[in-house]
């Protein structure tokens, strides 16, 4: 196609363009016809997938390799489980499926303003923050605000973070904001922490929870090791992996223990990609 790179895809290098951006990682995508438009830092990357064909507009190849996670083997994964029927169903349902490289800070701010990645066509308070703090880009006739970077935030002031009608959560990204400019190589810091470190580090940020730590590290920093716990991935592995232990509904944190234990024992350095696959397949399980 004129006007677009392209990628041509192996046969030992499995990717589904439609799996990938469907599955709910991030709310930043939008199909319109047969393209996917999607804004990822001050850009909007348009791209689709024709068979083993990738055509993409709006960044480097090198950088769309690195967002769609082109360095991690799937094959190794889906080699990884024999005999296991609900990763068998998974995969076959997902094939191709990748864990998007997300941009830390937008990622982090996403989880301060739902706490929950999943299911949630529109982040109505993301959106408004774009509209009001953001660059505006036309693209083929649609407007797309990119997402406000922290110096902007602070720039702009709590009273217009306010007006975006995000209650308490304005005064938590701003919190979060300061802190990040103050530690302009926070993202550097994380990343070559131990988990247990990285996890304490986010922690402390205003309004990021543990178990939200752990998505902003499976997301934004390739912790694919990683398997968050929350009320969706509970009710999949209650009824898949765990369906002959009995817990009592009250005790959550008990549930989420034994999960996260199974998790760690089972899956170990693929509990990312499993917990996606699962995730994704939730209403074949």
């Amino acid at each position: 196609m004129e006007g677009y790179r392209s990628l041509q895809l192996r046969n030992d290098y499995p990717f589904d363009l439609n799996h990938t951006l469907n599955c709910g990682q991030t709310s930043r995508w939008e199909r319109i016809g047969d393209w996917w438009y999607g804004i990822v830092g001050d850009t909007v990357i348009k791209t689709r997938q024709v068979g083993d064909v990738l055509y993409f507009s709006g960044c480097s190849e090198k950088f769309y390799k690195d967002y769609f996670s082109w360095d991690y083997d799937l094959l190794n994964f889906y080699g990884a489980f024999p005999g296991d029927p609900h990763l068998e169903l998974a995969i076959r349902e997902n094939r191709g499926l990748r864990i998007i490289h997300q941009d830390p800070w937008e990622c982090v701010c996403f989880q301060l303003l739902v706490n929950k990645v999943r299911l949630i066509p529109k982040v109505d308070s993301f959106t408004r923050i774009s509209q009001k703090m953001g660059d505006r880009i036309e693209l083929d006739g649609h407007t797309f605000y990119t997402f406000p970077d922290a110096e902007t935030i602070l720039e702009g002031g709590l009273s217009q973070l306010k007006s975006c009608n995000l209650g308490y959560k304005a005064d938590n990204i701003f919190l979060v904001a300061k802190k990040v400019v103050d530690n302009l190589s926070w993202v550097h810091t994380v990343e070559n922490m131990d988990l247990k470190d990285a996890n304490q580090f986010l922690s402390e940020l205003k309004g990021i929870r543990p178990l939200v730590a752990e998505w902003i590290l499976l997301f934004a920093f390739e912790r694919t090791e990683l398997f968050p716990v929350d009320s969706h991935i509970r009710d999949i592995m209650c009824r898949t992996y765990l369906s002959r232990m009995h817990f009592p509904k009250s005790d959550c944190e008990k549930i989420d223990r034994v999960i996260g234990d199974y998790a760690n024992e089972h899956f170990g350095k693929y509990s990312g990609y499993v917990f996606e696959y699962l995730f994704a397949s939730r209403d074949a399980l």
